[in-house]
């Protein structure tokens, strides 16, 4: 047993079965970004040492990467007179329309610079349809 849970302190059992998923910790959701996250970035360091705990242990890192083509159809620029936050239900599009954020190549698209990624079983990158 270790303390995996750097908030409640609560032991897990972490084994070669399990897996950390880190989820699109990504430049356009941090502060400054086009789709900000308030205090984003204060989460790198805790999630740097939970991936430690989980390499040690043999366990699976997967890390998810936003990674939308420049005209992604969630876009609010992608539709005239639309804006972010605009309520638009359309077959894979909605509930609301989006800020063009994370987009291929792009700075926004970047990782944040201190999330070790060394460790990563995978990159999953999505939004790309």
């Amino acid at each position: 047993m270790i303390n995996c849970d750097l908030y409640t302190k609560k032991k897990l059992n972490i084994g070669v079965l399990d897996a950390l998923i880190i989820v699109d910790m990504q430049n356009d959701f941090m502060p400054g970004g086009n789709l900000p996250i308030e205090d984003g970035g204060l989460l790198v360091d805790d999630i740097n040492q939970l991936s430690e705990i989980f390499r040690k242990k043999g366990s699976k890192i997967f890390i998810t990467q936003d990674w939308h083509p420049i005209n992604h159809k969630s876009f609010a620029s992608q539709h005239k007179g639309k804006l972010p936050g605009d309520i638009f239900q359309s077959e894979g599009i909605g509930p609301v329309l989006w800020p063009d954020h994370c987009i291929q190549g792009s700075e926004g698209a970047k990782f944040h610079k201190n999330l070790d990624i060394s460790h990563a079983n995978a990159i999953i990158k999505k939004g790309i349809n």
